[in-house]
């Protein structure tokens, strides 16, 4: 009774939930926008400017550092035109007093039309599913030696902030209030201690853990990055001119290394069947069909069945069923079912709904 109830309740409701679903894609948003210093007003200034603006959603949309340097991708370069659903040029206040505002030109670039032609280039796309990352940031500039807060005023949060902007990181900061105080100290960051550090971490649920040891030398500037999630730990360093240069490199080489894992290259569609169950309401069902949808693999979602609280989606997908599940458990919307379910046909793929 209740299944029929639902059922009933799902075809009316279609046509409202096609009419809503705009409101899931703003989300994106901010992956296709960017801005760019701009010479002038004047129609070579502005395609200048464009070029570097599309440059950074490239690098953002599809996380390597390198895309730019591919011969199709500079092609694209050379019209970003052809993408832009808006732009407008802003003066920014000049840091230094008496100076000329510096002028800037801020896009939105075409969502539909750039993600279709990666897709027709063969390069990968990361949509907006990343994970959360929690920078721990230990400094040691000589002069002083500190952790950086979410509160800091130091300007090497802003640097970071803006370099997580640039590739499309949702980083934070830790509150370093009494708790994490207690919890962590400069001297665990700086000795490697990760596994304090994780603990630490748990309190913000992060689904990354990113830790930085940047240092002042005499030839300049090192970082010692340990990346934690995302299914394994990576090490790196970076040597730069500058602490700022440092931090970027740093949030550069973590997006390339989360791409790897979360972004997709096209391939021939595929079809595949999910089961969610806790679906007891409209809304319910309203929230999996857009979470589904908004999933950069799936290129159309459809209801294949409805009994009592489960739901059956038939999802067409354009590129592998592990892209799509590796997606399906960075986010926190679906919830795989039990292991005891494991030896039933498709058991990976029966979800039940988080509430």
């Amino acid at each position: 009774m209740k299944g029929t109830m639902l059922r009933r309740a799902l075809l009316s409701g279609l046509c409202l939930l096609a009419m809503g679903q705009s409101a899931w894609a703003t989300r994106l948003d901010t992956l296709f926008q960017a801005d760019a210093p701009a010479t002038g007003r004047d129609a070579a200034g502005r395609q200048a400017a464009l070029g570097q603006a599309l440059a950074t959603v490239l690098i953002r949309i599809t996380g390597d550092k390198t895309v730019t340097s591919n011969e199709a991708t500079q092609a694209l370069l050379r019209e970003p035109g052809r993408f832009v659903s808006q732009f407008r040029f802003n003066e920014m206040q000049a840091e230094v007093r008496g100076e000329a505002p510096e002028l800037r030109l801020w896009a939105q670039f075409d969502e539909v039309a750039l993600t279709r032609e990666l897709r027709n280039l063969g390069l990968p796309y990361w949509g907006r599913d990343r994970p959360d990352v929690l920078v721990w940031l230990a400094v040691d500039d000589q002069s002083d030696r500190f952790l950086v807060s979410d509160t800091s005023l130091n300007p090497l949060v802003s640097e970071l902030r803006a370099a997580a902007q640039q590739h499309g990181l949702p980083v934070s900061l830790p509150l370093m209030d009494l708790e994490d105080q207690q919890a962590v100290t400069f001297s665990d960051l700086w000795g490697g201690f990760l596994g304090t550090v994780q603990q630490a971490s748990e309190r913000y649920r992060p689904q990354v853990v990113l830790v930085g040891r940047v240092e002042r030398s005499r030839s300049g500037w090192s970082g010692q990055w340990s990346m934690l999630g995302a299914g394994a730990r990576q090490n790196w360093t970076a040597h730069a001119a500058s602490a700022e240069d440092v931090i970027q490199a740093g949030l550069s080489e973590t997006a390339g290394l989360l791409a790897t894992q979360y972004a997709v290259v096209a391939s021939d569609q595929t079809s595949r069947l999910v089961s969610v169950q806790g679906i007891r309401k409209l809304r319910d069902y309203a929230k999996v069909q857009r979470y589904l949808a908004s999933l950069s693999p799936v290129e159309q979602v459809q209801v294949a069945m409805v009994a009592d609280d489960e739901v059956q989606f038939s999802l067409r997908l354009n590129t592998s069923e592990q892209s799509l599940m590796r997606l399906i458990r960075l986010g926190r919307v679906l919830e795989p079912m039990s292991a005891g379910n494991a030896e039933l046909p498709d058991a990976s793929w029966q979800f039940r709904l988080s509430q």
